[in-house]
């Protein structure tokens, strides 16, 4: 018999092991979201798009190879008989538009908006790492605070025990314990909350990496030394909706250099070689054609489509001025709110110390009658409310660590928390 329950012990191991949930990592989270995200599979198809266009572009300007074949009959004055079909058949070379300028505007024009498209999807990349952390780490918070809630419920316990022994034997008032009473009430309430926050923040990370959330793992708060804002200013210009925008504009430049290019002669190109004639025509196997287009009065229509593309160009200029200035200003905002953050943080850490020290202390003294249970029941007070401070002070810190390097442009592989 005992070696039957050993066997089925040992069988059981391989389920157990299989049960406990495997933590994942922000790095892993944010994969995740990135392979099962919609709007970034629909950002890489508009890439595919701006790519597939660029590609016609290019193939738009090159000589067009085909084979062209052509018979035809004559019928004879005094009979409805027809003659013998003339047949011609040959390969033809052609290009229109010689002009050099108007086919490089245009594909310069198609290579600025295919370059635009990739580095938009690249920020699109970085603002979701922003809702994910935002998701990740929330969820850590909430699963924190849990923890702390339960252990000061398991110390309100124990004191509210302790109290209802001290009123039996007369050594304390009852109303003493009825306060520890309804801080354990609140406590659970406090604990309710915190349980739904978890969950709504578990379903958050799961609707964004279309997957359950198991465990989190979560690394290390970045209480690296913070380098000065010049460093994270430096980097706007590499921002990828800035680059994207200068891409943007690039592309206005050339299209009004197209625009342009209509005011020019235009040459077209044209050569054929016959494997099969006539025979009236056998001698000559082949013909060439140069032909030349000049505009000369086309009523203002290509004027206006030049000052069109003007204005095209300028709204492009000022919208990258604007988004310089604003990618700036998130900077900046960022990076006050990490370094207040981070003070913040150290504020925090040092108050939980205290309110830990003083909820002993008051204990201690309580227990000698030194201080009333009230006075210990506000001690309590006091820790829990640090404990979710400083709790709250962790979150904002990873948040705004985040944030600083999604304002600054940072590629995903040199954020911090990634790795």
């Amino acid at each position: 018999m005992t070696r039957l329950l050993a066997l089925a012990f040992l069988a059981c191991l391989p389920a157990a092991s299989r049960a406990q949930p495997a933590s994942i990592t922000l790095r892993q989270a944010f994969d995740s979201a990135l392979r099962n995200s919609e709007s970034i599979a629909i950002d890489q198809q508009e890439v595919r798009r701006a790519e597939a266009l660029y590609r016609e572009a290019m193939r738009g300007e090159l000589p067009v190879l085909d084979f062209a074949a052509e018979a035809s009959w004559e019928r004879r004055p005094t009979s409805n008989r027809f003659n013998n079909a003339d047949t011609e058949a040959a390969f033809r070379l052609t290009k229109t538009g010689l002009s050099g300028y108007r086919e490089l505007a245009a594909i310069r024009a198609a290579g600025h908006d295919s370059a635009r498209r990739r580095h938009l999807r690249a920020r699109a990349e970085q603002l979701l790492l922003g809702d994910v952390s935002g998701a990740f780490f929330g969820m850590l918070q909430s699963q924190e605070n849990v923890a702390a809630t339960e252990e000061l419920i398991s110390l309100a316990g124990a004191r509210l025990t302790e109290l209802r022994e001290r009123v039996r034997v007369g050594r304390t008032r009852e109303a003493d314990a009825i306060g520890q009473e309804f801080q354990v009430a609140t406590l659970r309430s406090q604990l309710e909350e915190s349980s739904r926050q978890v969950q709504a923040r578990a379903d958050l990370l799961s609707f964004l990496m279309r997957e359950p959330v198991t465990a989190l793992k979560p690394g290390e708060a970045p209480f690296l030394e913070l380098p000065p804002i010049e460093r994270f200013l430096s980097r706007v210009e590499s921002r990828p909706d800035v680059v994207a925008a200068r891409e943007s504009a690039q592309a206005a430049a050339a299209l009004v250099r197209l625009a342009r290019a209509d005011h020019w002669p235009e040459l077209g190109f044209q050569a054929r070689w016959f494997p099969h004639r006539p025979a009236s025509q056998l001698s000559n196997r082949w013909d060439a054609t140069l032909g030349v287009s000049v505009p000369l009065w086309s009523w203002g229509a290509v004027a206006a489509s030049v000052e069109a593309a003007r204005a095209d160009l300028t709204q492009e200029e000022l919208g990258l001025q604007a988004l310089r200035r604003a990618a700036e200003l998130d900077v900046r905002n960022a990076y006050r709110d990490y370094r207040s953050a981070r003070r913040q943080l150290d504020v925090r850490r040092q108050a939980m110390e205290l309110a830990r020290r003083d909820f002993e202390l008051q204990s201690r003294d309580e227990k000698r009658g030194l201080v009333t249970s009230l006075e210990a029941l506000e001690s309590l007070n006091r820790l829990n409310g640090a404990r979710l401070a400083y709790n709250n002070a962790v979150l904002a810190v990873r948040l705004a660590s985040v944030s600083l390097d999604i304002a600054s442009g940072e590629p995903i592989e040199g954020v911090e928390l990634l790795k």
